[in-house]
């Protein structure tokens, strides 16, 4: 039944509606508890956690992204452990903290190679260009942004792939070659987004 719920919650966030996202997080949590079934308590944490992101309230994000951390680390789940400190990476890159959400998608990144998460390791590389970005070094960042979009290829994944393009554009863009920004930009409609 916790599943479920979870199932539920996740499907909300994925079609935008965060508060019952959260709601059905919640009674995924609630029952997680109730029977200790911890590696279902740390993924409600994480929907709770990237809901809450998604509504702007990064403080509670990070809450509950360190508790999904947490367990993902008494549980040995390093794949979870990985993208938990990716999420908290996105946690601290939003309240500016680029200099920890560097630190945490590092760790993102090397969990993601140690376990050969391929789309772990993408979403990572395309956190740091991202994180890079915002501290205006392009080159950098088109480096990483580089990466995220060859491993969206490898993997197939057409919706990480457009994101790639998309921030490759505005690595160019940064970098004052409009006509390569333009290209990519052009390359990242083809794509849906996520």
């Amino acid at each position: 039944e916790g599943s479920s719920y979870g199932t539920l919650g996740d499907t909300y966030y994925s079609l935008g509606d965060f508060q019952n996202s959260i709601a059905y997080h919640e009674r995924s949590l609630k029952i997680a508890k109730e029977v200790g079934n911890r590696n279902e308590e740390g993924s409600s944490y994480s929907g709770l956690g990237n809901a809450y992101q998604c509504l702007g309230d990064f403080t509670r994000a990070i809450e509950y992204h360190e508790r999904c951390l947490k367990i993902c680390k008494e549980v040995g789940d390093r794949a979870g452990e990985g993208s938990s400190y990716g999420n908290l990476g996105n946690d601290y890159q939003h309240l500016g903290n680029v200099k920890k959400a560097l630190d945490y998608h590092e760790c993102h990144l090397k969990i993601a190679k140690e376990v050969g998460d391929k789309l772990g390791e993408g979403m990572a590389y395309g956190n740091l260009g991202t994180a890079y970005q915002s501290l205006c070094d392009f080159k950098t960042a088109t480096y990483y942004h580089e990466r995220h979009l060859k491993l969206a290829k490898e993997v197939g994944d057409k919706g990480e792939e457009g994101k790639a393009y998309g921030s490759l554009g505005n690595d160019y863009q940064g970098l004052g070659d409009f006509k390569t920004a333009i290209d990519y930009y052009q390359r990242a409609l083809r794509w849906p987004r996520k």
